[in-house]
């Protein structure tokens, strides 16, 4: 493993105060698990820790773990309720100390009906796009983002392409052509 990631024992300031986290070595990586409810004081934490200082978020991404076979085949399955699990998205951030060269991942689950967890923007500013795209293709909620709306995808768009629910062949509705003049009114 590199020496470039952050590892349990040099975590363990973090994990004190964190109990509820769990730390998991995947494909030769650490991984760091935390309940979403803490994920305010977590960035905190990590934001001004006096020994590894992650200046930087590098990337927030998504993974959406609904069944494939309700994918494959919606309402004949008899898991619906996968639907609305609680644990169906994996929100996955990655962060940088510039001051230490290292790298943390950090993942947190959120689900249900309409998914939502709190905004890193009030830590990192490079959070503003990033969590758009995230709501843009994913539709998971960011909670006092100062500008949460469609960035890669027309405002009229309907649902979220990257869930594993969405239509394969879903149709979108027809629009006008637009032009400049059209779009600035």
């Amino acid at each position: 493993m590199t020496t470039q990631w952050l590892l349990k024992n040099d975590l363990q300031a973090f994990f004190d105060k964190f109990p509820n986290a769990t730390y998991e070595e995947q494909f030769e990586q650490p991984n760091v698990w935390i309940p979403s409810e803490e994920l305010s004081d977590v960035f905190e934490f990590i934001k001004n820790n006096k020994d590894y200082p992650m200046e930087m978020l590098v990337d927030i991404t998504a993974v959406d773990y609904l069944s494939s076979d309700y994918a494959e085949k919606p309402n004949h399955t008899g898991r619906e309720e996968d639907l609305l699990s609680e644990t169906r998205f994996d929100l996955v951030y990655h962060f940088y100390s510039f001051s230490k060269n290292k790298r943390v991942r950090i993942i947190t689950s959120c689900g249900g009906e309409h998914p939502e967890v709190v905004s890193s923007y009030k830590w990192w500013k490079s959070a503003h796009f990033q969590e758009r795209e995230v709501w843009d293709l994913f539709g998971i909620k960011f909670k006092d983002h100062p500008d949460l709306r469609r960035i890669l995808l027309y405002k009229e768009f309907e649902g979220f392409p990257l869930r594993k629910d969405y239509p394969v062949m879903g149709e979108q509705p027809r629009l006008e052509f637009r032009t400049l003049e059209n779009d600035n009114g």
